[in-house]
């Protein structure tokens, strides 16, 4: 699991209780336990601490050294918990998600998921394989109260049960389109402000060799670094189209509906055709993998990248400036268009960490969580130990003990029992806290973006129970077609003017019933 990028809400289907997986164990190995007497029992005057167990996805960053037992062994005398950890060694939310149920259905000691998204945290909740924390919080939970906003556990709230720690991200607008400025300074012409001046800024890029290399190799526009490169240039240009950008939007009536439902929807998708057929999308894009997409912008081919906002600059740019120093993405947002002109945020609660209803010791899980919650929990659990994992540089930044002081991976400890992120609004360690090049560029980005313009959409902060839709057996069929008939249409194998023939078949196999099932409890909620 990447925690820079944690922004698909993937709907899983909880396993239940069957027999047929009760003898399903783990093999994957905990990180090591420090020696200690049996749980329950007492030496001298302290009682043994309690264990408690939690899934992660970032068994890479398992070291079994010192500086790892050291944290491990002060978490437990903070707080009396012994935190042990297992591992989902696959890539990807639906193989970590398929551990979490596998655990679940044999009885396998499993006390706290973190990172469920919303939708899965829902779905658990609702088979009763996690616990509401309300009692927990006002009994054992003063920090978490004290540094979590209101608004991120609102988030994290169904039926006025909290089903987990919310989990915010420092950038609330995260999907937006990035510009190589020195590529501008070549080709003679300022930062576009309107989808007309990035058509000229597009066409100079791919015609008057903005690269200076003499050769006709450059593209003006690529995808970021996301699973489905279609959907980065959505996510990236729909606020100039269509009202709420990609989320849904209401008609006249007050009905919830898709955005490619509306009419702004098929304007932009010609208009990406139209860019495609004039060779100004990078042609490899719809075929190409995260690090083929990377490379190429390490390569200095590709003048503007739309989608998720820390691509171009990792992997991609932070390579590039070693041969050219002076090459700089910009984020930028154009305006005029008939789109609402601003970025879309996102849940504040982008993921949430939970405990199940099957760990014995809920209350010593919530101690531990609560310890998470303070500056000294949390710089511990995400960094270590200052002296071991970590020093402090005189600038304030940080300089990481272990195989490189730039990179935090290979530091003496990192992130092994790490849960949940805090949005520390008085400064603290930033999560790029290092004075490398790539984590000042994260820094500096970050500020950039959170100066633009941005909008919170219509149903932001409801939480759906999809689990309960009609149509929910059918919501992975219906988007895997509506993601295939749009490359199909981008690419040219289907005419734009069978937009609404697809849009009608989309409502007939299922789209319809999700609609009214969508709009049902929206309107629940906004009682």
């Amino acid at each position: 699991m990447n925690h820079v990028r944690k922004k698909s809400l993937t709907v899983t289907v909880f396993c239940l209780l069957l027999s047929t997986v009760a003898a399903c164990t783990t093999t994957e190995t905990a990180a090591p336990e420090s020696s200690k007497p049996a749980e329950g029992t007492k030496t001298g005057n302290q009682k043994a601490p309690v264990k408690i167990v939690s899934i992660s996805g970032y068994s890479q960053y398992v070291k079994n050294n010192e500086t790892e037992k050291h944290v491990h062994d002060i978490i437990q005398e903070k707080t009396g918990v012994d935190v042990q950890r297992v591992f989902s060694t696959l890539e990807g939310r639906a193989a970590y998600n398929q551990k979490v149920n596998l655990m679940l259905s044999s009885g396998e000691q499993l006390d706290i998921v973190p990172f469920s998204t919303i939708d899965d945290a829902v779905q658990w909740y609702k088979n009763g394989a996690i616990i509401p924390i309300n009692d927990l919080l006002d009994q054992y939970g003063p920090n978490l109260k004290k540094n979590i906003s209101p608004q991120a556990w609102a988030e994290v709230t169904v039926g006025g049960k909290i089903i987990g720690i919310p989990s915010p991200y420092q950038n609330s607008a995260p999907y937006i389109t990035q510009i190589r400025t020195d590529w501008l300074k070549n080709v003679n012409l300022p930062m576009p402000a309107t989808l007309e001046d990035f058509e000229k800024v597009m066409d100079a890029f791919l015609n008057n060799d903005p690269d200076r290399n003499g050769k006709k190799d450059t593209y003006p526009l690529n995808a970021g670094s996301g699973a489905t490169p279609l959907k980065e240039l959505e996510l990236g240009f729909a606020p100039y189209f269509l009202p709420q950008a990609m989320e849904w939007w209401q008609d006249d009536q007050g009905k919830l509906l898709p955005p490619e439902m509306h009419p702004g929807y098929k304007a932009m998708l010609a208009k990406l055709v139209e860019w495609n057929k004039k060779g100004y999308i990078w042609p490899e894009m719809l075929l190409s993998t995260n690090s083929k997409r990377l490379e190429a912008i390490a390569q200095n081919k590709i003048g503007t990248v739309s989608g998720w906002w820390t691509s171009p600059v990792y992997g991609g740019t932070e390579l590039l400036v070693k041969t050219i120093p002076d090459a700089n993405y910009e984020p930028f947002l154009l305006q005029g268009g008939p789109g609402v002109n601003k970025l879309q945020t996102v849940p504040g609660a982008q993921q949430v960490t939970v405990i199940t209803k099957q760990s014995k010791n809920p209350e010593a899980a919530m101690k531990f969580l609560d310890f998470h919650a303070t500056r000294e929990g949390y710089d511990m659990t995400y960094y270590g130990l200052e002296g071991e994992s970590y020093k402090k540089m005189p600038d304030g930044t940080l300089e990481f003990i272990g195989g490189d002081k730039y990179d935090q991976g290979k530091a003496n400890y990192y992130v092994l029992y790490w849960m949940f992120y805090m949005d520390w609004k008085d400064g603290g360690f930033s999560p790029w806290a290092t004075s490398s090049w790539l984590n000042v560029a994260f820094n500096s980005l970050l500020k950039k973006v959170n100066n633009l313009p941005r909008f919170d959409y219509t149903d932001k902060g409801v939480i759906y129970q999809k689990a309960e839709w009609k149509s929910f057996a059918k919501l992975n069929d219906l988007e895997t077609y509506l993601n295939e008939q749009k490359t199909k249409v981008f690419a040219g194998e289907t005419p734009l003017s069978d937009w609404d023939a697809i849009m009608q078949k989309w409502r007939e196999i299922g789209g319809s019933q999700m609609i009214e099932d969508k709009n049902a409890q929206f309107k629940a909620a906004k009682k």
